[in-house]
């Protein structure tokens, strides 16, 4: 604790050092004015402000207060201009010569010439505010967080607030996952989103959108329907969208480690062409400019190989295509130690000491497609198939101990399993549109059918010798199992919307799901040692369908007003689930009925101050393995058996936000709070045998909820962005039911997380970027109080970069990470620090030589502490220690018929 105190401390000198430092070398000097009317004579309010240097880059910008007034505070001195830009009145320019000496200047009253036509938008290109906020989007101007030479999309997110990027590059805004990123509206190699933020460069992006997207139907409609995701959509600059552009990468490095990488994008407005290739043995640590990528640390050692085409033509007013197909290629090496305490009762608890590994094969095909079109002025259609092909192969070992309470070992175990499975899915969903010529009234249907089947064969062996009353005894299990899992899904949603009263919508809704499942299990045993596996094993052995639907009735009412808007409805729906055991020729139907209200409110308090509530019922049915009652022997020591007296479940959710962001100082605030109430949730109901043995059987109980807050503050020191902090809050907490050996047990956990960002650019010859985050946890269980436990997570990060004479770059990456209070040997306390030198040369700087070493001390480890309904689990896996690489990246590109780098910044 005293080292990370220290190292704290030392953090914070240095950030308030180079941030003082770097405002006492850069003397500051004001610009003062008041602008108004030429004819009128009155004060023009809000109106943009910039001061531009050589080459129209943003020296400093403002907006004029009520009266006219404003006040702008720059460093860089020499020839600067003031310009401003006023709807409806002509654009104001005027030349100012700044002295090494000034500290003011006044620019006087400036009086604006009237323009003979309304203009719809007057923009001063540089010289935009950072952040917007719209009805359910959040906008970042990307040229105001600035980011390191040669840096992809992902770097950028992690400057902008609200967003987070964790280490295995998932994106977070609000406590949710960002689950699709879009190139200018189209999505950009299907639905996973480090596609694009680790292979496109940020330098290309002129905003990044946040998006709460609804349904392509609500979207249509305008009315919500309950299904929305987080969503990026990146914004490709206009002098960016004709050309073309990518880079390659090939490293060699010690151990036989190897990365190469390369993307081709071709832009021609309307039409987009990429290619993305990558092969390396290094867990993806090396970014696709060759450099030092994430941090690392994920679990195994991995080598990838990756190929992919991506094509977009949005030329043709009635068709709109969008396309992609890749392959990946996977081979990952586990280990890892694992220590975990089953909690049951009071006097009762279990403790389990494990040792696994592994090797794991994968090759994926997945090919996506998007068909948009209009059939005429009022009939169009969105048509999204998807086709993912699998190949998996895997074998993985386990040794295991398990003491009871005393910490007596009941059992020791040895087991492997060797697995092979095929897994194609296919999905489509087509959305059929009806305009009419009363605007707001509508009709569309959206059809979806979904097709998944697995079949998987594997062979478990397993040697177990239980130790109970003085006794000895050794069970052991050799078997082939063989299932075939299938599942057949569609579903239809008609909506008809009308205008009614005045700036009132009415909703009218129906949804119909038919879901069909099929589960062929078959066990065999060998008749003799070492012979074939010919005995086919009864009680393993089962054949189990399951169909599921609904009818779902819904009515909405939305009103727009200019400052609000609002819906209200209820939805009615009615759920038939019925199993079949066709081995027994045993059939169980049940019948439910839920009624959901559904509302959302939105309320603008400002162009730059909004707030947003929604609520939303949702029901889930219970999978398959769920439902199949055989049990799955193939951990011996953790049987696993499904119920078919399932019932479904249903989630109440609601999401509050507030967003406000201030255009004078620019600072922001993001503050949400998410809740959830599930009813009838599947959880587990666990039994412990004597001889240390988990029976587990999925249960419906009522109980479970969870309650999550955020708050995220966004602090620039001034106005260009070169120096801002980050504040952001969390604190999570949940309820989770469960049944241990037949009582109720209840798991409480709450989360406390504290995070600060800084980052720091100065004249693009320094970067510096750092993170300190604690995080608090308190996990409680009723059926066993003195097993509560309270653990506390430190991370502290630190991403420099120093720009020399003769283009040498350096850049560091240092992540400290500390934890108390988990078990003997899964406390961890490390520290990680990847470096780089890199050399540009070429025409153009095109050219990069890189240096660069992963883990420099070679303390690298990974520890995992998972807290679930009646048990706490410690892991420690194996992971990518220390490496050396030496690696050559070649940067192409061309624009609008010039090469290298972009003309620079025009007014308009």
């Amino acid at each position: 604790m005293k080292k990370i105190r220290q190292i704290c401390l030392l953090t914070i000198w240095l950030v308030l050092g180079i941030a003082t430092a770097s405002r006492a070398q850069q003397r500051e000097f004001r610009v003062t004015g008041r602008i108004t009317d030429q004819a009128t004579r009155e004060a023009l309010p809000n109106a943009p402000v910039a001061l531009l240097g050589k080459d129209s880059v943003t020296a400093a910008h403002a907006v004029t207060d009520s009266l006219g007034r404003f006040t702008l505070t720059a460093t860089q001195r020499g020839s600067l201009r003031l310009v401003i830009a006023y709807m409806g009145y002509t654009q104001y320019t005027r030349e100012l010569q700044v002295s090494d000496t000034a500290t003011s200047i006044s620019a006087g009253n400036i009086a604006m010439a009237p323009k003979g036509i309304n203009l719809a938008r007057i923009d001063v290109e540089g010289f935009r505010q950072p952040i917007t906020l719209k009805e359910d989007t959040i906008e970042y101007n990307a040229s105001s967080f600035k980011t390191k030479e040669n840096a992809v999309v992902e770097e950028l997110l992690k400057k902008l607030p609200g967003i987070t990027v964790e280490r295995d590059g998932t994106i977070k805004a609000g406590g949710e996952t960002v689950s699709k990123v879009l190139v200018d509206g189209k999505p950009f190699f299907g639905n996973d989103p480090k596609m694009a933020t680790r292979n496109l460069p940020a330098d290309i992006l002129e905003k990044v959108q946040l998006i709460d997207q609804k349904s392509e139907q609500a979207q249509f409609t305008g009315i919500p329907d309950g299904q929305t995701q987080k969503v990026l959509n990146f914004t490709v600059k206009e002098n960016k969208r004709r050309g073309f552009f990518g880079r390659a990468t090939a490293g060699y490095g010690t151990d036989n480690r190897f990365s190469g990488n390369a993307n081709i994008n071709a832009f021609r407005k309307d039409k987009q062409y990429s290619f993305i290739g990558s092969a390396n043995n290094t867990n993806g640590t090396s970014n696709p400019e060759g450099g030092l990528g994430n941090m690392g640390g994920s679990t195994g050692i991995s080598r990838n190989w990756f190929g992919g085409v991506q094509y977009n033509n949005s030329t043709s007013q009635k068709l709109k295509v969008n396309g992609s197909y890749h392959v990946n290629d996977g081979r990952t090496e586990t280990e890892s130690n694992g220590s975990r305490q089953n909690i049951f009762r009071k006097d009762s608890s279990s403790y389990v000491q494990d040792a696994n590994n592994g090797l794991n094969t994968a090759t994926t095909h997945n090919m996506n497609m998007r068909l948009e079109g209009d059939i005429d002025s009022f009939y169009s259609f969105i048509v999204t198939p998807n086709v993912v092909y699998s190949n998996n192969d895997s074998y993985s070992q386990r040794f295991s101990t398990t003491l009871d309470n005393d910490r007596d070992t009941v059992n020791t175990n040895r087991s492997s399993t060797i697995a092979s499975s095929k897994t194609p899915n296919i999905s489509t969903n087509a959305l059929l549109r009806r305009k009419f010529r009363k605007k707001g009234r509508t009709l569309s249907a959206n059809l979806t059918y979904n097709y998944n089947n697995s079949d998987v064969t594997s062979f478990n062996e397993a040697y177990t010798r239980f130790s109970l009353n003085g006794q000895s005894r050794l069970d052991t299990i050799d078997q082939k199992v063989q299932s075939e899992n299938s599942s057949r899904q569609y579903n239809i949603r008609l909506a008809y919307t009308e205008p009614v009263f005045r700036n009132r919508f009415l909703e009218v809704n129906y949804t119909y799901n038919n879901g069909l499942s099929s589960s062929d299990r078959y066990t065999w045993d060998r008749s003799k040692p070492g012979g074939e596996y010919d005995l086919l094993n009864d009680s393993l052995t089962n054949h189990f369908n399951n169909i599921t639907e609904y009818h779902q009735a819904g009515l909405n009412l939305r009103t727009e007003k200019l400052k609000y808007n609002y819906t209200v409805g209820f939805n009615v729906q009615r759920n038939m689930l019925e199993s079949r055991n066709l081995t027994k020729g045993e059939t169980i139907a049940q019948a439910t009925t839920n009624f959901s209200p559904t509302a959302q409110f939105a309320y603008n308090f400002s162009q730059n101050k909004r707030f947003k509530m929604t609520y939303r019922g949702n029901t889930s049915q219970p999978s398959l393995d769920q439902l199949q009652p055989v049990p799955d022997l193939s951990n011996p020591l953790l049987i696993r058996q499904g119920n078919p007296d399932l019932k479904p479940s249903f989630q109440n959710m609601l999401n509050i936000s507030y967003n406000t962001f201030n255009k004078e100082n620019y600072r922001s605030w993001f503050l949400g709070m998410t809740g959830m109430v599930n009813l009838n949730k599947i959880v587990n109901g666990t039994t412990l045998r004597q001889d240390g043995v988990q029976v587990t059987k999925p249960v419906n109980m009522n109980g479970s909820y969870n309650l999550n807050a955020f708050s995220v503050i966004g602090l620039p020191l001034a106005k260009s962005q070169k120096a801002a902090f980050n504040f952001t809050t969390e604190a999570g907490y949940r309820k989770e039911p469960s049944l241990v050996n037949g009582a109720k047990n209840f798991a409480n956990n709450l989360t406390l997380g504290q995070v600060v960002n800084f980052n720091f650019n100065m004249r693009d010859k320094l970067y510096l970027g750092t993170e300190a985050r604690v995080t608090f946890n308190d996990a409680s269980f009723s059926a066993s109080p003195q097993n509560n436990a309270k653990y506390f997570n430190y991370d502290l990060s630190l991403d420099g970069a120093v720009t020399l004479p003769w283009d040498v770059v350096v850049n560091a990456q240092t992540l400290y990470t500390a934890t108390t209070g988990r078990g003997e040997g899964f406390d961890q306390q490390f520290t990680r620090i990847n470096a780089s030198i890199a050399k540009t040369f070429l025409p153009r700087r095109q050219g990069v030589l890189r240096l660069h070493v992963y883990d420099l001390l070679n303390q690298s480890v990974s520890v995992n502490r998972t807290v679930a309904d009646n048990y706490i689990e410690d892991t420690r896996n194996m992971v990518l220690r220390r490496y050396f690489m030496l690696s050559f990246t070649w940067i192409f590109n061309r624009f609008g018929g010039q090469n290298g780098a972009p003309p620079p910044p025009i007014i308009r």
